[in-house]
């Protein structure tokens, strides 16, 4: 066996330095400069701030009868930031004149939000909890809504509006911190507000469904387009009369298995170059932006930071990362050499455009099914696609990636996918050989058996 692969680094060294010419690599840096760029622009105009911190047309947008008195009587306010503690009821602003005079502020330490929630539940239905927190780079104030409660959602977001901004102004008046804790002060300040009963971790589930539609996506049309080009690569011996002279000084395993090999590494060389150019952009543009806007924060970031703490325990961590990049390497690796499988049933040129239907068919297909799996809510179909060489390259990354799975089924499926690409291997390779002798034939079923079975 391992004499048949003999040559095999001749193949790819030769097909990797015939497509790597002056066009392929001018695209490649061409748009990773662009996307460098245009990341980086991006970051230092939506850093830019509004003329005004707090935009008093925003809170005003709440649609509220600002004409008697608001229904919240009581906030029980647990301010975890580190800072010094905020007088809400002193600092107040006038964005809704005497609405929110009569709400009292309660400072509570040193309970859980459950805890929060209940005392605030058991107090009135006119009582509801804000817990703030600090937490990667962001200061965040959450409104809870007890579920007895009579406050309406939008009382409780424009409060939760004059809040944020009574605890800005305090920032500001701490002026006897230090350079550094000053320069976390001014960290920027998001608000969200919940009911009572809600589950928390809906962002969390909302991000394990979308994930994998999108890397899916992603991988759809990056083999649509690769694949594409290695069946091209493997057909054009074929179809220019030159596999019998190219057979006679190396083993069609050693052929398939460079040819493959040299365009997959292109194809994601190329992948790889452009997401790296992306996370350069992201990170640089950021630094950039924060330079010059002290209080921006890149919300892509913290998005990034939400995933880490809130997702499964292997998630986003060193590990899953690997091993996810060996499952997209092996699955995109996997549907190139069934690229090189359509490929060697090629003939005549005029079969080139049939035979990519064989191929194009089980991504359509499998794209699908991965797809929309997460939609449906259907964990038997989820759990069984992801040991099905076919569809586990679109899931299997992303569910490591967002921690869905764990370390073992991640492995399982691995070793799974590279046994079917080998075969596939050994298959395509007897294929290319097998039909030297039906050169010019039309390839069918009972052609392949019979080269199969000789």
């Amino acid at each position: 066996m391992e004499n048949k692969f003999r040559g095999w680094t001749t193949v790819y060294g030769f097909t990797f330095r015939q497509s790597t010419g002056k066009s392929f690599k001018a695209i490649t840096t061409l748009v990773a400069i662009l996307i460098i760029g245009i990341i980086i622009l991006i970051n230092v105009l939506a850093a830019k701030p509004e003329e005004e911190s707090i935009d008093k047309d925003f809170y005003m947008e709440q649609e509220i009868d600002i004409s008697g008195t608001s229904p919240i009587k009581k906030v029980l306010v647990m301010d975890q930031s580190g800072l010094q503690a905020t007088d809400f009821k002193s600092t107040s602003t006038d964005y809704y004149g005497n609405y929110f005079n009569n709400v009292e502020y309660i400072s509570v330490e040193n309970m859980t939000r459950s805890e929060i929630l209940d005392a605030a539940s058991k107090d009135s239905n006119s009582t509801i909890a804000v817990i703030i927190t600090y937490r990667n780079g962001l200061y965040e104030l959450e409104a809870l809504i007890p579920h007895n409660s009579i406050v309406t959602k939008e009382d409780t977001s424009s409060l939760n509006g004059q809040m944020m901004a009574s605890f800005n102004n305090n920032k500001i008046m701490q002026s006897n911190l230090s350079e550094e804790q000053l320069a976390v002060a001014f960290k920027p300040i998001s608000s969200s507000y919940s009911e009572f009963g809600e589950n928390t971790n809906m962002a969390a589930m909302v991000i394990k469904i979308l994930a994998p539609m999108l890397f899916s996506f992603i991988l759809y049309f990056m083999l649509l387009f690769y694949g594409q080009n290695v069946s091209k690569s493997v057909s054009t011996e074929k179809t220019s009369k030159l596999m019998e002279t190219l057979l006679t000084s190396i083993h069609p395993y050693a052929m398939i298995t460079g040819k493959v090999l040299a365009v997959s590494t292109l194809g994601i060389l190329q992948f790889v170059t452009w997401i790296i150019s992306g996370i350069i952009g992201l990170y640089s543009g950021n630094a950039i932006a924060h330079s010059i806007y002290p209080e921006y924060e890149n919300s892509v970031i913290t998005f990034i930071n939400f995933i880490k703490d809130n997702i499964g325990q292997t998630g986003m961590t060193l590990p899953a990362l690997i091993l996810a990049i060996l499952i997209f390497g092996i699955g995109f690796l996997f549907y190139c050499v069934l690229a090189a499988l359509t490929g060697s049933m090629v003939s005549k040129p005029e079969d080139v455009a049939s035979t990519q239907g064989l191929y194009q068919f089980p991504i359509i297909i499998s794209w699908m099914i991965s797809y929309f799996a997460p939609i449906t809510g259907n964990d038997g179909i989820a759990t069984v696609i992801r040991y099905v060489p076919f569809t586990a390259p679109f899931c299997v990354p992303a569910d490591l990636i967002t921690g869905t799975i764990g370390l073992g089924q991640g492995v399982l499926s691995l070793i799974i996918l590279a046994m079917f690409t080998f075969v596939i291997v050994i298959l395509s390779s007897k294929i290319y050989k097998g039909l030297v002798l039906y050169t010019g034939q039309k390839v069918n079923m009972k052609v392949i058996s019979n080269i199969l079975k000789s």
